[in-house]
Order: structure tokens, then sequence, then C-alpha cells
């Protein structure tokens, strides 16, 4: 495995790790990533939450010695969620209907439990909180697999409320 690149910061004169030129483009290609960026993203700022997602990829590195982006894909599989119910009245009742997801609102609701989450660590950056959220969704150890779980529970409760598209035929 080839070592990450060092700069020194001018301001602390501390060598800080950084990306290559390439990994940089794949940051900004990759479907996964370009959403996770665009879900970190507050005012545009674009280049801030591109960084803030490298410090994290890079401190999985540094603490689990694998690649990160196999560990974040891994994070975001385990915590995306399959089906999701919407509301739906049947008469004059209101009843949660189950729904699948498809690819993108699965990460897209997996990333928002996960910054959610993040955001509730104590670590001192959000790098470093991130990080250490996607580690503890591996593990097994995050809030965010409770919520899942809580999730198709819901869906499993709500399941004869599934609507079919089936007509009587005419004989």
């Amino acid at each position: 495995m080839r070592k990450a690149e060092m700069l020194v910061n001018v301001r602390t004169s501390i060598p800080e790790p950084t990306l290559a030129p390439h990994a940089l483009r794949y940051l900004r290609t990759d479907p996964l990533l370009s959403q996770l960026v665009n879900m970190v993203m507050r005012d545009g700022k674009k280049a801030r939450a591109e960084r803030l997602v490298q410090t994290a990829l890079l401190d999985i590195r540094r603490y689990t010695n694998t690649d990160p982006m196999r560990v974040l894909s891994d994070a975001i599989n385990l915590a995306c969620p399959l089906m999701d119910t919407k509301s739906a009245r049947q008469g004059s009742k209101v009843v949660q209907v189950p729904r699948a997801l498809n690819l993108r609102q699965r990460r897209r609701r997996a990333i928002v439990w996960i910054l959610d989450s993040a955001d509730r660590r104590n670590e001192r950056c959000f790098s470093m909180r991130l990080s250490g959220e996607l580690q503890a969704i591996v593990n097994g150890t995050s809030g965010v697999l409770e919520k899942k779980l809580l999730l198709h529970k819901a869906v499993l409760a709500n399941r004869s409320f599934i609507r079919t598209n089936t007509r009587k035929l005419r004989k």
C-alpha cells in the first residue's frame, strides 16, 4: 500500500496527509462520494465539504489500515433502508403505506442518518466525527443501525396496507 503524501501546513508547520490528484478526481466522479459531498456541503461551499470528506477518509485509512472507500461503501450499504412508509388516506383514516426506495433515495436516507449521528458525537472536528461514525456502523455499534431496524419494523407492521393493482377480469 502506498503511503499518503504529506504537505507541511504553513501556519502550524505540521505535516498533513493529502490525497493524490487522481484521487481528488475520483472524489468528484464517484456517485456515492459526490452524493456524500453534496449532503455535507453547506452554503454552497463545495471545496470545504470535499476537504472534510477527504480528511475523514484519510482518518479511516490511518485508524483501520484498510481502503477507506470500502469502509465508506460498506457503512452506507449497511445503513441503507430498503423500504419507507408514506402517509395515505384510506377512507377516513390516515395510514402508513410501505413503499420501496430506489438506490439514490436509500443512500440519501442513510447519509442523512449518518450525518445526524455524526453531529451528536463528541469528537473535536467534523471529519473525526464522520470517520468515527462510519467506523461505528461497520463495527455494528451505531445508532443508525437501530434507526434502520425501527423503520423496517414499521414497514412490516404496516404491510397490510400495501395496495396492488389487481383488477377483476371480465369473462
